[in-house]
């Protein structure tokens, strides 16, 4: 069994992300990683939230029209 972060946690990893790249101390050669970091976890971030509404949605009884 694999120990996926959950949504917590990868979106506390992004918030830390985008404090280092926004205070402007990170040299070029660790802000290019940082930012590509950053895009995977946006993605990763995505994807929770697609398989959540998913998840809502076959749970939600359908309404007649």
């Amino acid at each position: 069994m694999t120990d996926k972060p959950d949504y917590r946690a990868l979106s506390a990893e992004l918030d830390e992300l985008l404090t280092k790249l926004q205070s402007g101390e990170l040299t070029i050669d660790e802000a290019v990683p940082a930012y590509e970091r950053g895009l995977k976890l946006v993605k990763e971030l995505e994807t929770y939230l697609k398989t959540a509404e998913n998840t809502v949605k076959k749970l939600t009884p359908k309404r007649p029209e």
